[in-house]
């Protein structure tokens, strides 16, 4: 048995500015802090987070943004709340805004690989607003996939 297994060397939390990513935030800060750990907050930009904004009301003569303004909008969005998070965990926080060419639980996965994150912490449910009988799709895709363990709060 490896003497790393329960160690966190670096711990990677979903954020999307919901209720439950909140909540999963200080539950990955508190675990951080017991283990010296490593903490960064991923935001995933997906170009279906914004879908909804495409209906608008034509009585009101609004325009349809077009799909990347939609994104640069959700970008300078996520800072915003990042910075406050960063506020939260008195700064000791790395964040990350990538934008999602596959599907969001494919992207967290290989980022999870590819920086080498030893826990995975995540809300039950996001933004969406989608609700599962007990988990959201990503948080089961992720705890099936994902090469490391997954805390999966609510």
């Amino acid at each position: 048995m490896s003497e790393n297994i329960g160690k966190f060397h670096k711990i990677l939390v979903l954020v999307d500015g919901s209720e439950y990513s909140i909540i999963a935030l200080e539950h990955a800060s508190n675990i951080s802090k017991r283990y010296n750990s490593e903490l960064i907050a991923l935001y995933i930009l997906s170009p279906k987070m914004r879908y909804d904004e495409l209906f608008v009301d034509k009585k009101q003569g609004e325009t349809i943004p077009s799909l990347n303004k939609l994104i640069e909008l959700s970008y300078l969005e996520s800072h915003n709340w990042l910075n406050e998070l960063k506020d939260k965990v008195n700064g000791k926080l790395a964040t990350d805004v990538i934008i999602a060419k596959k599907s969001v639980v494919t992207e967290i996965v290989e980022y999870a690989e590819e920086h080498n994150i030893d826990l995975i912490v995540m809300g039950t449910r996001g933004r969406s607003g989608l609700k599962k009988l007990l988990l959201g799709s990503t948080a089961q895709g992720v705890i099936t996939y994902a090469h490391c363990p997954v805390l999966v709060v609510r």
